[in-house]
């Protein structure tokens, strides 16, 4: 398991789609709302979909993510 700073992710998000709203797509301001609202799973489904590396907001990988001796 791999915790995620949803915080974080949850900014950048913001900013992404903030910034798409008003370089010419404005119906990313309804993503913006919604980012507002959404659980930390759902944050990390939405960067899926957009393409966010989600790796870059790693906090800590758990046990079972090290690799075998």
């Amino acid at each position: 398991m791999v915790l995620i700073d949803v915080e974080a992710l949850q900014d950048y998000l913001m900013d992404y789609c903030g910034s798409a709203a008003f370089s010419g797509f404005p119906a990313a301001i309804i993503d913006v709302a919604e980012i507002e609202s959404m659980s930390g799973e759902e944050l990390c489904e939405k960067a899926e979909e957009l393409g966010v590396d989600l790796r870059q907001f790693i906090v800590e990988k758990g046990r079972d993510d090290l690799p075998f001796a």
